[in-house]
């Protein structure tokens, strides 16, 4: 019986498997004064006194706009789900500059964080070391160069394995045979 269910588990795991996405950030809408870029399964939202730029430096990217120039300042990218598997472009960034990205499950607690010191061209970060998380706070603000602008995010969408409903009925009903068999053998 407990190997039916560890069988069933493992069918159950196979089987939501999650695909591969990118976010297309040139297909957004942008909203809010520039500060908001609504997508499919995704959100950006740029940090106070920041805007979002499309598409410069890196294809498909978004761009943190401050006062101060270049794509210094921050944003969140939020998704609708979570995911794992993240990895995402970044760069064009001078001598400088820095980033930290965190990443934050769905209840806003920290999972883990990457610090990013790329100084000239494009860089890919993986973040799937991190595992499952909902979403990634990038802060550019501590940059003296240009910044970087973060494109070509891919991810897989992370997979729900539900519970199922007779599950905690079987747990109880063995734990209760376990008794029974002490009480037999005291």
């Amino acid at each position: 019986m407990i190997r039916s269910a560890i069988a069933a588990g493992v069918v159950a795991l196979a089987a939501s498997s999650a695909n591969a996405a990118q976010l297309d950030f040139t297909a957004g809408v942008l909203s809010g004064g520039g500060t908001i870029l609504t997508m499919p399964d995704a959100t950006v939202t740029a940090a106070a006194g920041t805007t979002l730029s499309i598409g410069d430096f890196v294809a498909n990217a978004v761009c943190p706009l401050s006062g101060v120039g270049g794509c210094i300042g921050g944003m969140t990218l939020e998704w609708s789900y979570d995911v794992q598997n993240v990895n995402f472009e970044y760069g064009f960034g001078n001598l400088g500059d820095s980033a930290t990205v965190t990443a934050l499950d769905s209840m806003m607690g920290v999972v883990g964080s990457v610090l990013l010191t790329l100084d000239s061209g494009t860089a890919l970060e993986d973040l799937s070391g991190l595992g499952v998380f909902r979403s990634l706070v990038f802060d550019n603000s501590a940059s003296t160069g240009a910044g970087y602008a973060y494109g070509n995010v891919n991810f897989d969408r992370a997979a729900v394995v539900p519970l199922p409903a007779a599950l905690p009925l079987l747990l109880g009903g063995l734990a209760g045979l376990a008794l029974l068999g002490r009480k037999r053998a005291a």
